[in-house]
């Protein structure tokens, strides 16, 4: 077998199919990340309120909810070749169509409510084309590699799909903005959609795995059998259930700090709206920090406690940036335009408490993941792992629909407090299950000693 060490990645990048798939996949990605932050930025720009970001995040977040049962059967039934080119090919067109729309926006040509529509339909038939995409790529790699080589491959995808999506939201966006504009940038999403449509499109033919027709009642009614299975086993096992409730949450956090971020960097800072990736790229690296620190050190904690002691961190950390930027409510204007001097003393405070935010987060989504992993079994763990998905979209959507709405009342740092104060409730009561798991755990071991002694 393989030795699995970097060499790995050198295998399977000479194989000029899988080449061509990673390559359209980083592309594609970055474009997919760096564009939905374009466009946060442009909602912020022209409405200055978080409720129409959450409202993005919304169209963004639903079709995962509406399609992902239905996009698995597709890809099944249909090339998978096809559904790759199609889609980039889609995102190009939406791509373009919001590129022009951008452009339309600065002579008034568009007013505000037809340029909001218009981007809530872009947003989500974006989204909805992903839907399909993800799954056939997924599917794809198997059939362009060997199986001893496809452990270094998804190995490869899953560090080139983090990289591009802090490409997109690092590079692309904030900095594209800064030297060609946001409509430039758009622009060069649309030419990445383009180079990942052409490199898929060297990809050889594949035959569909089940080639009987669809039937639209049929693909409706084995979908729902397979959720409720999923959902079955999830709640019958509940130290699963809890750990898909807190994957569920660090993806609401996500979420709200997307909807939140422009509007804290241009309302509670004063700076500019693409400015928010700078003041949060902390959180990015405390992720990968206490992912090497986990894996190095995480055995020594039941993985209950340590997602409890995640979820008080979370709670601290974003009380500490509430704490960070509630001056602004104090003095009435923006921190750092109504008191130039705290400018590197209030940055260092959002930046500390943002890569306390990131590690904390990923001291949930670590151990939680690997519950559902370590105790789904094999025949039942992909219903699971999409029960895990489902979850996260629909639980994040609710506070979409009006967290924004009470930032705009009440203010950012008002409402980032509130948010802090809830999750520390909900990591109280975490925590106090998860020492009865853990005791339950060492009694029921203790006693299997005994029995084996005996």
């Amino acid at each position: 077998m393989e030795s699995l060490h970097p060499s790995g990645y050198t295998v399977v990048l000479r194989n000029r199919n899988f080449l061509a798939i990673w390559m359209a996949q980083v592309l594609s990605n970055t474009a997919l990340t760096g564009s939905f932050f374009l466009q946060l930025i442009l909602i912020e720009v022209v409405t200055e309120s978080s409720a129409q970001l959450g409202a993005v995040i919304l169209a963004f977040s639903l079709p995962a909810v509406l399609l992902s049962a239905i996009a698995g059967m597709v890809v099944d039934r249909v090339s998978k070749k096809s559904i790759l080119i199609w889609s980039n090919a889609l995102r190009v067109v939406t791509g373009a169509a919001l590129a022009i729309v951008a452009a339309l926006l600065p002579g008034n040509k568009l007013s505000e409510a037809l340029f909001l529509s218009i981007l809530y339909v872009l947003v989500f038939a974006t989204s909805a084309i992903g839907q399909f995409f993800a799954p056939a790529e997924g599917s794809t790699i198997p059939l362009l590699v060997r199986a001893e080589n496809l452990l270094p491959a998804n190995s490869l995808f899953t560090l080139t799909f983090t990289a591009s999506q802090i490409l997109g939201m690092v590079i692309l966006a904030p900095l594209g903005v800064k030297l060609i504009g946001i409509v430039g940038s758009l622009w060069v999403a649309v030419a990445m959609y383009l180079g990942a449509t052409l490199l898929v499109a060297w990809l050889p033919r594949d035959q569909p795995v089940r080639a009987e027709a669809i039937d639209g009642a049929s693909a409706v009614r084995r979908a729902w059998d397979e959720v409720r299975a999923g959902w079955q086993f999830a709640i019958a096992h509940r130290s699963i259930f809890v750990a898909l409730l807190q994957l569920a949450l660090v993806s609401t956090i996500t979420m709200i700090m997307a909807e939140l971020a422009p509007g804290f960097a241009k309302r509670v800072l004063g700076l500019s709206a693409e400015d928010a990736t700078y003041v949060f790229w902390p959180a990015g690296v405390g992720m990968l920090l206490a992912s090497i620190l986990i894996g190095r050190f995480g055995q020594r904690v039941p993985r209950e406690i340590l997602a409890s002691i995640g979820m008080i961190g979370v709670a601290a950390a974003l009380l500490g940036l509430a704490w960070a930027g509630g001056g602004s409510e104090v003095f009435g204007k923006p921190l750092f335009v109504g008191h130039p001097e705290l400018v590197l003393t209030t940055s260092a405070m959002v930046m500390f408490f943002s890569l306390i935010v990131g590690m904390m987060m990923a001291t949930i989504n670590i151990p939680a993941q690997t519950v559902v992993q370590e105790r789904s079994s094999d025949a039942v763990r992909g219903r699971v792992l999409a029960v895990q998905f489902t979850l996260s979209n629909a639980l994040g959507i609710p506070p979409m629909l009006f967290i924004g709405n009470l930032a705009d009342i009440y203010g950012i740092p008002r409402i980032t407090s509130v948010m802090a104060i809830l999750i520390a409730f909900l990591a109280g009561a975490n925590l106090i299950w998860a020492i009865s798991m853990t005791r339950l755990a060492r009694l029921r071991h203790a006693h299997h000693t005994t029995s084996h002694l005996d």
